[in-house]
């Protein structure tokens, strides 16, 4: 006969020894890092804010010029303020003339300049370069404040 028979049945028992090991492990780890994460724990004194960081900006001083669109993508003429300009040569110059009164008068001036989506470049580039050319005839250091405004939706011609 077989030596394994004559112990009797098999009996199932947990072996402790591993899961003993195991969690002293982790009470030693977590004793280890907790030091160490006060350690490296700074007070930090963080900035307050005042009530004046949520107010609005201040009111600049601010021009919008148009590039009028037609139906086709293409321009019609220029707007600056409430004046209109023709398209070509003579209505960039006039507008040009136009800009440099403004940034004589307020050297701060922003101009926001106001296009289709769909108007082709070549009649906005001449915009930029009369802006360009003005600010440059007032003898200013520093480049004239463009912001370009696309208009998505289509703007209605007064």
């Amino acid at each position: 006969m077989s030596h394994l028979h004559e112990r009797g049945p098999a009996r199932v028992e947990a072996n402790l020894t591993p899961m003993i090991d195991i969690t002293f492990l982790l009470v030693v780890f977590f004793v280890v890092v907790s030091t160490i994460s006060e350690v490296e724990s700074v007070d930090m004194e963080l900035p307050k804010p005042e009530p004046t960081a949520s107010a609005p900006p201040p009111e600049r001083t601010r021009s919008v010029l148009n590039v009028l669109p037609d139906d086709d993508g293409e321009a019609i003429g220029y707007r600056l303020n409430a004046t209109e300009y023709p398209l070509g040569e003579e209505g960039v110059e006039s507008l040009q003339s136009a800009l440099v009164v403004l940034l004589r008068s307020s050297p701060d001036l922003r101009i926001n300049l106001r296009a289709d989506r769909r108007t082709s470049q070549r009649h906005i580039a001449p915009v930029l370069n009369a802006i360009t050319e003005a600010n440059t005839r007032i003898g200013k250091g520093t480049p004239a404040r463009v912001n370009l405004v696309v208009v998505t939706r289509r703007m209605e011609i007064e």
